[in-house]
């Protein structure tokens, strides 16, 4: 993509990671975080990059004491930021049955939500020595009781929403509808609709399609994805014919060549910034659906590395920790009329 035809004006970005443990499939016993040992090689690729990341820590990494030591230590570098991320199925207290609509904190009862955030929390200030700012949900379940919990710990952002994304299916919740841009919550109702004077910001991770409008694209795209229609594998027909792909901006799944065709896309509509979100498993062959081999790994770091690069090539790119991209995005307001466009 040539430079003269790439957007030009200055966007932030963000690359978060998932800092969990081994176990991909939920565990409560013979948990392990060997893969938080891969972490001062990838922060050495992000400081020759520029990169300012983000590691969103879960209680299992918390409680280790070689791998909260690692945290602590590239937090101390002065580049990176520890942030909170919970698994409810393994985090106490645990009341709750080990199943899947279960492992949705959102779909939890509220006191109980609350009550491992604050254990999650309690966690990290013994090992961080200073409270979290920035959270992300595991499996993305981001629900109103979430939100109330996160303000009432005093958490200040959130990046669990996906956009254009449902995680119904799993006893989730859906994304489908909430804004590109970084916007404001309070608690109080639908976790997609902005709150102005809202406490907690929110930054959505970057997921959208390869083509625009979205206001097209998302509609036919959940259509497609219909638990009903989704045997008939239309959504990959589609994306192999060219028409539209659905794209993750995470060099887990995506090309390089896709990342920056969705940064395009975002970009052209207006979005102040990019995050980048992967798990720290894959850091590991084997660990992760995405990574089974040392060459995987060795192809996620050259692909974060080109993509760096060529988004930089682009023009002015900010790199910034969660809460330092707070303080640029937290005034952003949803252009008028931008929900209902995007609302299927």
């Amino acid at each position: 993509m040539a430079r003269s035809e790439s957007p030009s004006r200055e966007v932030v970005l963000l690359v978060s990671i998932d800092t969990e443990e081994d176990n991909w499939s939920r565990a409560r016993t013979s948990v392990t975080v060997e893969n938080v040992r891969q972490l001062p090689r990838l922060e050495r690729l992000f400081e020759r990059l520029g990169v300012r990341a983000t590691y969103f820590a879960t209680y299992q990494v918390l409680i280790n004491p070689d791998a909260a030591g690692i945290l602590r230590d590239l937090r101390d570098r002065g580049r990176a930021e520890i942030g909170a991320h919970l698994h409810p199925w393994n985090t106490p207290p645990i009341e709750e049955p080990f199943d899947e609509p279960h492992s949705m904190l959102g779909r939890l009862p509220e006191r109980l939500q609350l009550a491992k955030l604050q254990r999650l929390t309690d966690a990290y200030v013994r090992v961080m020595g200073e409270r979290p700012r920035g959270f992300v949900a595991g499996r993305y379940a981001l629900g109103p009781g979430t939100v109330r919990a996160l303000i009432a710990c005093g958490y200040e952002t959130d990046s669990s929403v996906t956009p254009f994304h449902s995680w119904e299916d799993c006893g989730g919740v859906s994304h489908v509808g909430a804004p590109l841009n970084a916007y404001r919550l309070d608690g109080r109702g639908d976790t997609r609709v902005p709150v102005p004077s809202g406490p907690l910001l929110e930054i959505p991770v970057s997921w959208g399609y390869s083509r625009r409008p979205w206001s097209v694209w998302g509609p036919v795209h959940s259509v497609l994805a219909r638990p009903a229609v989704r045997p008939l594998r239309l959504t990959g027909i589609a994306s192999r014919l060219n028409l539209v792909k659905h794209i993750a901006l995470s060099p887990e799944m995506e090309t390089v060549a896709d990342m920056l065709t969705l940064s395009r896309r975002l970009m052209e509509d207006g979005v102040r910034h990019l995050q980048v979100s992967f798990h720290s498993p894959s850091l590991m062959p084997g660990l992760s659906p995405f990574v089974r081999s040392a060459a995987d790994v060795e192809r996620l770091y050259a692909t974060i590395e080109r993509y760096v690069e060529r988004l930089a090539a682009w023009g002015p790119v900010r790199c910034a920790t969660v809460s330092e991209a707070a303080s640029a995005l937290g005034a952003a307001r949803v252009p008028p009329g931008a929900r209902e466009r995007l609302f299927a």
